[in-house]
């Protein structure tokens, strides 16, 4: 892993002094990402900032930025199947200098041009540079798992690994409004947006183009939208051999490598993977202690580790543990960012970076094989449906939204399901990831909800199967925004590679070919992932309920972190909001310390916002 920024100018760069002095504050917010080794390059039109962390060839061979031929690369990421490129191209008359992908890749692009992009298995941000054309190539791995923003204006083009970091080389403009809308509603902000008005994220599985011509972005992958004419009988052996193949491909690595292990199916299999490959790593697991079995998952994590004969690791968290940090949490995101599970992705980021370099995850399991409870209310959608639609919206409202025992937390998932039921499958999908209903949204900023149904689901893919559609729009908006966002930033704060087999290009591409209705049924999902792996695992322990990697955010925001909503809900962070009734911010609290309401994740959001803003002094 690796940091990355740069500056580009068509006609000529202006005071290489002054702009090194600028990227060397940039690099203040890359270090992190690359503690090892800090490159520079520049020629007349561009300058280029590189920090490595070195987990492939720790030679100096493989520093960037690399000089190739006609080309200059910075690369962020891994590519598992390097050595294999590397034999074609040798083949072809190529000769190499280090042992790593640094090379290989530049190589690659030498060779396939922009095709290249569709040799590469990994994971990847990169800018190449191509000194006689003066074209500046901008790319992203299929699924966003590695970052990658960029800032525009007239000939001149800045990019970086970090938003903080883009601010030091370009003018960011005005806190975006319609960030701040997607961060209310989704609690994440989603991609091309970033948090100000004059950055853009390239969406993953894209690659911008800037020349003379102007700067040009286009879509380079897609998921595969056909299911197989046999996909009523897939293969289980197949999907055994790929993901095995996938884990095995994730332990290239001159560092030591761990595994993030929780009481879920992904992790588990990664785990059973690794015993058939013979590979004893090390787990790591967050628990809560005395904090009731919804959210600690440790000891059927132990369970599982010492079933598979692995060295296990746990870290025990509480609020007392994680206010002296909260900031430093929060502000660990490059823009503001509300999903709490950060927190205990931080904790073990952190505990983990002791002992490790690269740690395995389970991350996209979920989304590639329906995983996720919300995925079940699709296959039930039909016959929800037969009930009128007042009466669901009467019963959905009337029911609790609390999950502080098993039984409300049903109740909860019920009340979700009524509410959200329709025929029309993308208000559906986007209800299950919106926060705020229509009405209250209005009342509290005083505009109507954007329509964006089109422009977060515009795939140009037709999809022959609901259920896989659904998937892979998760996949392009919460996946890429949320969840790969969470384990990136997290992660890197403290120099840990986190490498996702779920995400394997070749196991995606054939899950994709099988029928939702075969991976969700009407009460579980992963049904394809349990019947090709439940003879490596202990009995019942396929069945133990779903599980988020969450925090008991409540809990704590009703006690020693009550200070933290009061600090959030004060008048000069909704005034910078533009909050127009603060009356319903005012009764989130409320309602939520007198119990009627878990309104944690909307206090949290306000929480998470107040906290960047006054860091970055935004109020």
């Amino acid at each position: 892993m690796c940091g990355l920024a740069g500056i580009v100018n068509i006609n000529q760069l202006n005071n290489k002094d002054f702009l090194e002095r600028k990227l060397n504050k940039s690099y203040h917010y890359l270090k992190a990402r690359g503690p090892d080794e800090k490159g520079m390059w520049h020629d007349e039109n561009a300058f280029f900032l590189h920090t490595r962390l070195k987990i492939i060839d720790l030679q100096n061979s493989s520093a960037q930025p690399m000089e190739y031929g006609n080309y200059v690369l910075s690369y962020n990421g891994e590519i598992y199947n390097f050595k294999d490129l590397k034999n074609i191209l040798i083949q072809k008359g190529y000769k190499f200098k280090s042992s790593g992908d640094t090379e290989v890749l530049i190589a690659s692009w030498d060779y396939w041009g922009v095709e290249a992009l569709h040799q590469l298995d990994g994971m990847f941000a990169f800018s190449i540079w191509d000194k006689k054309r003066k074209t500046l190539y901008l790319a992203r791995d299929r699924f966003g798992k590695k970052p990658l923003a960029f800032s525009k204006s007239e000939n001149t083009i800045a990019f970086s690994s970090d938003l903080r970091s883009l601010r030091e080389i370009a003018d960011s403009g005005n806190v975006d409004k319609a960030a701040l809308e997607s961060l209310f509603r989704f609690r994440f902000i989603y991609e091309p947006l970033t948090i100000y008005e004059n950055f853009k994220k390239i969406p993953a599985g894209s690659i911008l183009t800037f020349n003379s011509s102007g700067a040009e972005i286009r879509k380079w992958f897609s998921l595969n939208n056909k299911v197989s004419k046999n996909n009523h009988r897939y293969n289980k052996k197949k999907i055994f051999d790929l993901t095995i193949k996938a884990v095995e491909k994730r332990l290239v690595s001159d560092v030591p490598l761990g595994v993030f292990l929780s009481s879920g199916l992904d992790s588990g299999i990664i785990s059973a993977c690794l015993t058939i490959l013979d590979k004893k790593i090390p787990h790591f697991t967050v628990g809560y202690k005395n904090q009731g079995d919804y959210y600690d998952e440790s000891g059927h994590a132990s369970n599982l580790a010492k079933h598979f004969g692995f060295e296990h690791h746990k870290l025990y968290l509480d609020a007392k543990k994680t206010y002296p940090i909260i900031e430093e949490i929060i502000c660990t995101s490059d823009e503001p960012f509300a999903d709490s599970s950060a927190i205990p992705m931080y904790m073990i980021a952190k505990e983990t970076s002791k002992y490790i370099k690269v740690s395995l995850s389970g991350d996209g399991g979920d989304e590639i094989f329906g995983g996720y409870r919300k995925y079940i209310a699709y296959r039930w959608n039909l016959l929800t449906n037969l009930i009128p639609s007042f009466l669901r919206k009467s019963i959905g409202y009337a029911l609790p939204n609390l999950k502080n025992n098993v039984f409300n937390e049903n109740l909860r998932k019920l009340k979700r399901l009524l509410l959200n039921s329709t025929l029309n499958l993308s208000k559906m999908q986007l209800s299950f990831l919106d926060q705020l209903s229509n009405k209250e949204y209005e009342k509290i900023f005083g505009v109507n909800k954007t329509d964006i149904d089109n422009e977060i689901f515009n795939e140009l893919e037709t999809y022959d199967d609901d259920l896989n559609e659904i998937l892979s729009r998760d996949i392009k908006f919460s996946l890429s925004g949320d969840m790969l966002v969470k384990v990136d930033r997290y992660s890197m704060k403290h120099s840990l590679e986190v490498r996702s087999p779920f995400l394997d290009k070749d196991l995606v591409d054939y899950a994709f070919s099988i029928s939702g209705i075969k991976k969700i049924g009407f009460f579980s999902g992963k049904k394809i992932l349990k019947d090709s792996f439940s003879h490596l695992f202990p009995n019942k322990y396929l069945n133990l309920p779903k599980k988020g990697f969450e925090v008991p955010l409540d809990k704590w925001l009703s006690d020693e972190l009550r200070h933290l909503v009061d600090q959030a809900i004060s008048r000069k962070v909704l005034d910078s909001l533009d909050i127009k009734n603060t009356g319903i911010v005012q009764n989130w609290k409320n309602e939520f310390l007198s119990g009627n309401a878990d309104n944690s994740w909307k206090l949290w959001t306000l929480i998470s916002y107040a906290k960047w803003a006054e860091i970055n002094k935004h109020i």
